[in-house]
């Protein structure tokens, strides 16, 4: 079932998601996951790529690949109101499309 991602903008938020979520490791990418009724009905996405993976032309084709992931995967097996921090690692753009999808659905489901 198709729903509608959001993205989230503030700071504020990708921190309470941090304080307050689960963190699970993965070889690509870590993600933040972290249940909040007030969202009605909607799937809110994050994404963050620090200095530490390259220079910004890298920083920013990690975020499009994460971006791509969550239309892909997380509105197909994400749950209703919860928010998806994806944190970009060195491997991330080191491997195919198609294994990142497996890789996501796999921590997702």
């Amino acid at each position: 079932m198709a729903h509608f991602l959001n993205t989230i903008k503030k700071r504020s938020t990708f921190v309470h998601v941090k304080v307050h979520g689960k963190f699970i490791r993965s070889n690509s990418f870590n993600i933040q996951i972290f249940e909040d009724l007030q969202l009605q009905n909607e799937i809110a996405v994050g994404y963050t790529a620090t200095k530490r993976l390259g220079n910004a032309v890298v920083r920013n084709k990690s975020k499009r690949v994460m971006r791509e992931l969550a239309r892909k995967v997380i509105v197909k097996y994400g749950k209703i109101n919860f928010y998806y921090v994806l944190i970009a690692k060195t491997q991330l753009l080191k491997k195919t499309f198609k294994e990142l999808e497996v890789e996501l659905e796999k921590i997702i489901k």
